[in-house]
């Protein structure tokens, strides 16, 4: 294996066991950098590529002395949150189990006991936590730029998105105008609801002739049977509902409708409109009122043909949500799932 580099701090000095242990290791190939204190070695460890080997002159703390495991533990804690990508190896003298087992839950990587160990194995232990530091920073290089490439895909696509919704309004807007060359997309849709076939028959040719396609039921009850199908074929951007129907009344019938298909813009059709009944309307989602008789049908069709119309396009702009939202989801599902940094 190449020469391998490694930092020392000794606040006391390289003297005796110690300094016979730093020439050992320099003998077979390991070239110390020695310093007094921990910025020293942050100062030095962060102008690596990789992060160096960190060895810890911990010989004057007593093994079976519970304040200086104590002591042991602060300095070996203090190099892990200055470098957090290192594991350092304290040097010891007669290490008790009790000693080594503090270093070890304080983030020490390795332990060096000058009493036990020989030149090969303190050679061996550098090696390997620097070798293990050295794979750990790759890897977390690799996850950074997987991060990197994801957030910016996530960008990439929150672009492509927001030009899709673009692109589709302004065909949108063409087909307003006439425009039928672009491509076709469905027309806004009406549930009708009323009793009197005559009323109902009228007033649903006069918004299919206005481009508004227009589904008409003398029932509630049919007309929440059929409800919840049209919306997921051909789709409903509003319903029209009498308050006096045959079986269930308007409101119990609105109340359904809206439990099937969430959200849909409801009115009401009615000759009268009290305080408790516009209460009872508001609190089942009913947005408005038409007043019965229809005086002026003309603009009675005109205006549930703009109403629809512009429920269509907030439909369309809610499912281009929906969509960028799914998406994002099922890229950001893959970004977290990517191990984190320790």
């Amino acid at each position: 294996m190449n020469d391998v580099a490694a930092i020392l701090i000794a606040p006391q000095g390289v003297l005796g066991p110690l300094r016979e242990l730093v020439d050992r290791l320099a003998s077979i190939g390991i070239t110390l950098s020695i310093v007094d204190e921990l910025p020293a070695a942050v100062e030095q460890a962060n102008l690596r590529p990789y992060p160096p080997c960190i060895l810890l002159d911990l010989i004057d703390t007593s093994p079976g002395e519970v304040e200086d495991m104590r002591v042991a533990s602060d300095a070996i804690r203090r190099v892990t949150r200055a470098l957090p990508t290192v594991s350092p190896i304290p040097i010891v003298r007669r290490a008790s189990s009790s000693h080594v087992l503090a270093c070890i839950r304080a983030g020490a990587g390795d332990i060096i006991d000058l009493e036990l160990e020989g030149t090969a194995s303190a050679r061996a232990a550098v090696q390997r936590i620097n070798q293990r530091q050295s794979q750990r920073t790759t890897e977390l290089s690799m996850l950074s730029s997987q991060r990197a490439m994801i957030e910016d895909l996530l960008k990439d696509l929150i672009k492509t998105e927001r030009r899709t919704i673009e692109t589709e309004e302004k065909l949108a807007r063409q087909r307003t105008h006439g425009d039928e060359s672009q491509g076709e997309t469905r027309a806004p849709a009406i549930l009708l609801v009323e009793h009197d076939r005559d009323i109902a028959d009228e007033l649903a040719d006069r918004l299919e002739a206005s481009g508004v396609a227009t589904f008409a039921y003398v029932t509630g009850e049919e007309a929440v049977r059929e409800a919840e199908a049209l919306a997921s074929t051909t789709g409903l951007d509003l319903a029209l509902v009498a308050i006096q129907l045959p079986g269930i009344d308007g409101l119990e019938a609105i109340k359904r409708l809206r439990a099937r298909i969430p959200g849909i813009p409801a009115f009401l059709m009615t000759s009268v409109v009290d305080a408790e009944l516009a209460s009872m309307a508001a609190n089942l989602g009913v947005v408005g009122f038409v007043q019965k008789p229809l005086a002026d049908l003309d603009e009675v069709v005109a205006r549930l043909s703009q109403l629809a119309v512009e429920s269509l396009q907030r439909t369309r702009e809610q499912d281009y949500v929906q969509r960028i939202k799914e998406r994002h989801e099922r890229v950001l599902a893959r970004y977290r799932a990517l191990p984190r940094e320790p």
